[in-house]
């Protein structure tokens, strides 16, 4: 359950040991309570600093408030903050947005932590910092310090235990997102880090909610693991059992072409959720390699296959692809079942790694329990048939009781002469007949 930060989060700034005076501000409260951002527009002209403080829950895995856009897509800046490596710190990470998907980071933002940053109680990330550059960024990107509704953005991660010092490091998909608009005019003042109230029943200041939403899942990449897995684990191998077992050639080929549909529609997906993370975008990962070949081997699989076939129907007799199709076929299933392991490690839940290991562990003993059985319930059937057909085929011991060929008479046996053969019962010319 996710807890809010009215009750964890924001109780323990009272117990900081900070002396902040008031600062002009304008202060941003999501509607689930797991982030809250206050930002400060100094009045002095000759500055282009802005000071800000965010806080979040120490389960939230990462926390982010986009400044300049409404929308992903408008180029906003993204601040992104997530635990540091020993927990115990927060990493602030400048990133540039580039559409849908994840933010990239920008080494040439310049921000600074100042004191007041860190864990406290246990419950609680904070960080205060300045950004001597965060007025206006490349592509367009800007912030108005005259606007009274500035748009902006924010995104919050699942719950999660990442732990990083690397400002690169990539992240999940938000949990909850959503846009608003500040007031930078009330936000403009002496400038220094913005106070968050203690307050537990604290609200929005000089904001304006604009949209919000939770519980946001990435079903492309789950779909993607259940249609792959699926195949390589269970429909594949079931084929294999309809024609070694059952005997079914046309039911086998139905079988394996549903199969490739799930895999193609899977590689499909695949290809598209990797656009959407920096870990994956230059398809360069073991799991990506090894789904590239595996897909690449399906295709000449299924080639295979038909082709054997197709000459095996005019030749009835076996053809040099077949024992191609047959070893490639499990080399592909086995390859297959393998990515699996390394694909939840790249989507950072290798916990999962754990149920799918599950999964193969009760399927494979099955699968080849079957075909064992299956093998020697054949050589059983054929030795209980091999004594019949000996018996039906061998010595006759009593050959009376089969049929008797058809008794022909002694040659000559017409009367006359014993020496004159008897044709179609036509007595040969001159012969004696006797009526």
């Amino acid at each position: 359950m996710r807890i809010s930060i009215r009750q964890l989060v924001l109780a323990s700034l009272a117990a900081l040991p900070l002396t902040i005076k008031a600062i002009s501000s304008s202060i941003f409260v999501s509607p689930s309570k797991d982030i809250v951002f206050a930002l400060n527009v100094p009045n002095d002209a000759s500055s282009s600093d802005l000071f800000f403080s965010m806080a979040f829950p120490a389960h939230t895995s990462w926390v982010a408030v986009g400044l300049g856009a409404s929308t992903m897509g408008g180029n906003p800046l993204m601040l992104m903050a997530y635990p540091s490596a020993t927990g115990q710190n927060v990493t602030l990470s400048p990133r540039r947005s580039y559409g849908h998907s994840e933010p990239v980071f920008d080494p040439d933002i310049d921000i600074k932590a100042l004191e007041g940053t860190g864990l406290f109680n246990d419950t609680t990330f904070i960080f205060n910092g300045v950004c001597s550059n965060c007025r206006s960024w490349p592509r367009d990107g800007k912030i108005d310090i005259s606007s009274t509704s500035q748009e902006m953005v924010y995104a919050t991660g699942p719950t999660d235990d990442t732990t990083s010092d690397n400002p690169r490091e990539s992240v999940k998909i938000h949990w909850s997102y959503g846009s608003f608009t500040m007031d930078l005019v009330r936000a403009t003042g002496a400038g220094g880090v913005p106070e968050i109230p203690t307050s537990e029943n604290i609200t929005s200041v000089g904001v304006v909610q604009q949209s919000g939403k939770t519980g946001y899942v990435d079903k492309r990449a789950i779909l993607h693991a259940v249609f792959t897995i699926l195949a390589f684990v269970g429909i594949w191998p079931f084929g294999i059992l309809v024609l070694r077992v059952g005997g079914s050639v046309r039911w086998h080929a139905i079988n394996q072409a549903v199969a490739f549909g799930l895999v193609l529609i899977g590689a499909i997906l695949g290809f598209i959720i990797s656009t959407s993370y920096n870990r994956s975008k230059k398809f360069n990962t073991a799991h990506q390699v090894i789904g590239i070949i595996v897909f690449i081997a399906v295709i000449a699989q299924l080639a295979l296959g038909s082709l054997h076939h197709r000459k095996y129907e005019k030749t009835q007799q076996p053809t040099k692809m077949a024992p191609i199709h047959v070893w490639l076929g499990r080399g592909v299933i086995v390859l297959g079942i393998a990515n699996g392991f390394t694909g939840f490690p790249l989507a950072l839940s290798p916990n999962y790694d754990f149920a799918l290991l599950g999964v193969v562990s009760f399927v494979l003993p099955v699968f080849l329990l079957t075909l064992v059985l299956s093998k020697v319930f054949r050589k059983v059937m054929k030795k209980i048939k091999q004594p019949e057909a000996e018996l039906n085929n061998g010595y006759n011991m009593e050959p009376w009781r089969g049929a008797q060929p058809e008794m022909q008479p002694p040659p000559g046996y017409a009367g006359g002469d014993p020496a004159t053969p008897i044709h179609s019962g036509v007595p040969p010319q001159g012969t004696r007949q006797f009526v």
